[in-house]
């Protein structure tokens, strides 16, 4: 591996640690290779933006004694690597995370597409993620056909991956679905199961 390699990596640290952090708090499928990437770059030129903004800020408002940043100046320079500047750059990177992941969770950008007519998606997960997700929702009846069972109880987590779904369940009422009768009554349960049939059998 050679030194502008290794620089090149460091220099990506804020951006990487900013997908990091967004995609641990936004619901997504498995991320390729190359979206992290692409996502960390993304980030990482945003970071050193914000900081060099910030900087200017600076030097206009309060004082003038603050350098610009040098990695815009030394990407070709293996030896130099501004380690100050990436520190920096990685603060601002965690409150980008945060930022972008009010945006995406809040469904900003739909939201402003839809009032303008622009478009009526919602956004990128699944109906089943935004309808747990929704604020709206405490109390659910989820119908397990399979078995003759319905479910009755507030989601206090759930989780999706690409083959199953997760759910848990407190203050559950069990009853049989035939007929409605109540079987008995649970503090919590965890039920897990295919994606097709948590999307079929969930009803609100």
């Amino acid at each position: 591996m050679s030194e502008l390699t290794i620089k090149l990596i460091i220099i990506l640290i804020p951006g990487a640690i900013a997908t990091l952090i967004f995609g641990k708090l936004i619901l997504h499928k498995e991320w390729s290779s190359f979206r992290f990437v692409l996502y960390s770059i993304l980030f990482g030129i945003i970071s050193y933006l914000l900081l060099q903004l910030t900087i200017n800020l600076i030097n206009l408002c309060v004082c003038n004694d603050l350098s610009e940043l040098t990695i815009w100046n030394n990407l070709n320079n293996a030896s130099s690597i501004p380690y100050k500047e990436v520190g920096f750059a990685s603060i601002f990177s965690i409150v980008i995370s945060f930022i972008a992941s009010l945006i995406e969770n809040r469904k900003v950008i739909n939201r402003i597409a839809g009032f303008f007519g622009i478009s009526a998606k919602y956004g990128d997960e699944n109906l089943y993620s935004m309808f747990l997700n929704s604020k709206d929702v405490e109390f659910i009846y989820l119908r397990d056909i399979k078995n003759q069972l319905t479910y009755h109880g507030w989601v206090k987590s759930f989780s999706e991956t690409e083959n199953i779904s997760e759910i848990r369940l407190c203050d559950v009422a069990v009853y049989n679905y035939s007929d409605s009768e109540l079987l008995y009554e649970v503090e919590e349960v965890y039920l897990s199961c295919s994606l097709t049939r948590f999307r079929t059998s969930l009803n609100s």
